[in-house]
């Protein structure tokens, strides 16, 4: 019994200097800046960086200077309440947390295990938005035409090809207005759904940081609203 007490708090404290060791390399990390010669253009395209305190995601003009989301996304244009979108939210996370898992809390243990040891298929989540609204948690930024151009074509380059002329399929889930398609990244704890986001923007060249595991590490990059 003594024995099986042990193994059970070694057990404990490895995982409690995991998460300790995750969390100071969360931090460090995300504090090192790529394209930190990065400045924000006066005149540009207006995005959005917006996190629900977990997951991260870019906010995007649903249609500008010829970049229209409604081509690429199947969906990304049905009317919200009768009226048209005029932006989408754009992620990236793990197949079965995104279909089956409405909140952090409702993730089965199963689940976060399979996500933490192996990982999982990658998913690319769409919601459409009308006139979505600043706060804290939806940061607001400028990219130029050249730097939003590299970001569209980041955010493509992710998606599974399909054949010309077929449209792309995609996958609903029964708690959101999402639209999910098929990834050619692989969710892990190494690539989750907080550095898709800062990569994608780190590929545009916009300053951001370096490993950032949490959304903390993303957010702290842009300014919160006056």
């Amino acid at each position: 019994m003594a024995v099986a007490w042990n193994a059970i708090k070694r057990f404990i404290a490895l995982v409690i200097a995991i998460v300790i060791l995750a969390a100071i390399a969360g931090w460090a990390g995300s504090s090192i800046a790529r394209n930190s010669d990065w400045e924000e253009p006066s005149n540009g395209i207006p995005i959005m960086l917006a996190t629900n305190g977990v997951h991260t995601e870019l906010v995007l003009p649903i249609d500008h200077n010829g970049k229209d989301w409604r081509i690429v996304f199947p969906g990304a244009g049905d009317p919200i309440k009768g009226k048209s979108p005029t932006h989408i939210a754009i992620g990236f996370g793990e197949r079965d947390v995104f279909l089956n898992t409405p909140t952090f809390y409702d993730m089965k243990l199963s689940t976060a295990l399979n996500v933490a040891t192996s990982g999982g298929a990658g998913m690319i989540r769409i919601i459409p938005l009308r006139n979505p609204k600043t706060s804290a948690n939806r940061r607001a930024f400028t990219v130029s035409d050249d730097q939003y151009a590299k970001l569209a074509a980041a955010l493509e380059a992710d998606l599974a090809p399909v054949s010309t002329g077929e449209p792309r399929m995609f996958e609903t889930s029964s708690y959101d207005r999402g639209r999910y398609y098929l990834s050619l990244q692989r969710y892990t704890l190494i690539n989750t759904c907080n550095q898709w986001t800062s990569d994608r923007l780190a590929m545009a060249g916009v300053r951001t940081g370096w490993f950032t595991p949490f959304s903390g590490g993303v957010m702290k990059w842009v300014a919160e609203p006056d």
